[in-house]
């Protein structure tokens, strides 16, 4: 025997799935298993099947590629080539500053074992 049953995940969306139970002879008791059937429409309540879904998804994902888009995308590769030098020069500064910092935690530990020793005098 099968049925439809609707499930809403936490977001609000509304799934349908088909349930069919069957008589599990090992454990003795009635199981279901559920096969994913689409998506429910909030507005209409129709069910839209998981491949209407994806066609739809992939018509407009399909973009076509003019002389526009292909100058967009040179202007963004450069912008990420600018940027990936920024980033390499601020690693450089940051490598610095911190073996100038070394350098001082050095010298003020040296500096408290100096004055350390003094004060035992």
């Amino acid at each position: 025997m099968s049925c439809i049953v609707y499930l809403t995940d936490r977001s609000g969306n509304k799934y349908a799935y088909e349930s069919i139970s069957y008589w599990d002879k090992e454990k003795g008791q009635p199981r279901s298993k559920r096969k994913y059937i689409g998506k429910v429409d909030p507005e209409t309540g129709e069910i839209i099947p998981k491949k209407a879904r994806a066609a739809a998804k992939e018509s407009k994902q399909d973009v076509q590629l003019t002389e526009d888009t292909g100058q967009a995308v040179q202007t963004l590769y450069k912008e990420i080539r600018s940027r990936d030098e920024q980033i390499s020069l601020l690693r450089n500064e940051n490598r610095q500053l911190e073996e100038r910092c070394h350098k001082l935690e050095e010298l003020l530990r040296q500096i408290g074992t100096i004055a350390g020793e003094a004060s035992d005098v």
